[in-house]
């Protein structure tokens, strides 16, 4: 065991405030709801503001704690920041501080002893439990960006009093529109803050756990399309510890991702800015280093019944060539754009004639590229997905 280890366990021990909040509230929950079912009938009016409730929470902490404030994937307007932040309040996760610090703490160092809910530490240590842990100090210099900013401060400083405030409104607010005050307190309050959690820290366990590595292999983190659905688009894990400074995490049209698409609708009526994402062609160079990688894991396997110098120089030839055109294509693009927004208008035609000549490299990459990648995936196909023996009877 390693003297890191060893420390942890010398140092370890329980953060009250966590355990009591949290086996509290279960607890309680657990004790109330079967009594409120069986005495009462929860309305439809209940029932959906809970539902509400639910989702503004999770946008709150996937668009605001997480993309915003973690990441600063966006900016964006004050009084869309103020919502955010409320709403995340609401949701109890803790400070946007402490929120943010433990975050990127995960990032850092994930699936280490130093990342505070590390997966290989099991499902529950990674679920909840790394909660009921007493955590160091938040180190300001990890979250210095966001440390000098007052509104922040405040709400670290007074979050315990804050929270307990906005719950309470909220608690009160449906008990005005429902008229069911205990219903409000069960459904609406104990019952929303635990899938609100338990949604949050799947993202914690499960995906690390249960799903697709289609970027990356070097973490735990996968893509699973179930938990982008409880989760509001954060189930595409693998992809975002491996392009973290993304503002998406559902890259495709087709993956669900609603804070993707309210952070880019704000963007275009102007309360959303400097959104980061990574080039389409970057992702696409990532795939293939994962797909290589893949590859000549499943040859190394089989390199008794196959020829191995072979399969692996072949698998690392198209690699590299592809990888060249990509690199080619992407700065072919950037150089067309940066052409492009030139405001001096001197040498006009200079540009111009250039800008014709990359136009022209960019179309003869692009059609390289596009026969690469068919190639390519008809390689990863095979040695991927082809039963052994048909590797085995074919002449490398």
């Amino acid at each position: 065991m390693s003297q890191a280890k060893d420390a942890s366990k010398r140092s370890w021990s329980l953060d009250w405030t966590n355990v009591l909040f949290l086996s509290g509230y279960h607890l309680l929950l657990f004790i109330l709801l079967p009594i409120y079912i069986i005495n009462y009938d929860a309305s439809a009016s209940l029932i959906w503001s809970t539902v509400a409730l639910w989702c503004l929470c999770l946008l709150a902490i996937t668009m605001g704690y997480h993309r915003l404030y973690a990441h600063v994937t966006y900016k964006t307007h004050p009084a869309i920041e103020a919502f955010l932040s409320f709403w995340g309040t609401v949701a109890t996760e803790g400070s946007i501080f402490s929120w943010s610090h433990d975050h990127r703490i995960h990032h850092r160092h994930v699936d280490t002893d130093l990342d505070p809910y590390s997966a290989p530490q099991g499902f529950w240590h990674s679920h909840m439990l790394w909660m009921f842990k007493t955590r160091p100090e938040i180190n300001p210099r990890v979250i210095h960006d966001l440390w000098e900013r007052p509104a922040l401060q405040f709400q670290h400083k007074h979050y315990a009093v804050i929270m307990v405030v906005v719950n309470t409104m909220v608690w009160g607010a449906l008990w005005a529109i429902t008229g069911d005050p205990l219903g409000s307190f069960v459904i609406g309050t104990l019952l929303r803050m635990f899938f609100v959690h338990h949604c949050t820290w799947f993202i914690n366990s499960l995906a690390h756990i249960w799903g697709s590595q289609p970027f990356s292999t070097e973490h735990t983190a996968v893509n699973n399309f179930l938990l982008s659905i409880l989760t509001f688009g954060e189930g595409y894990h693998n992809y975002h510890h491996t392009f973290a400074g993304d503002y998406r995490n559902g890259v495709r049209w087709y993956q669900f991702d609603p804070a993707k698409i309210v952070i880019w609708s704000l963007s275009k009526i102007g309360l959303a800015y400097d959104l980061k994402k990574v080039n389409h062609l970057t992702i696409k160079r990532r795939l293939v280093a994962a797909d290589r990688h893949l590859m000549l894991e499943r040859i190394e396997e089989l390199k008794h019944r196959i020829d191995y110098d072979s399969w692996s120089a072949r698998v690392e030839e198209a690699a590299e060539s592809l990888t060249a055109n990509l690199n080619g294509l992407k700065t072919t693009s950037d150089k067309i754009q940066r052409l492009k927004d030139e405001k001096i208008q001197q040498m006009k035609t200079a540009r111009d004639e250039e800008l014709e000549l990359l136009h022209q490299r960019f179309d003869e990459l692009k059609k390289n590229v596009t026969d690469e990648m068919d190639a390519w995936k008809a390689m990863v196909h095979l040695i991927l997905e082809s039963p052994e023996s048909r590797l085995t009877s074919l002449a490398a």
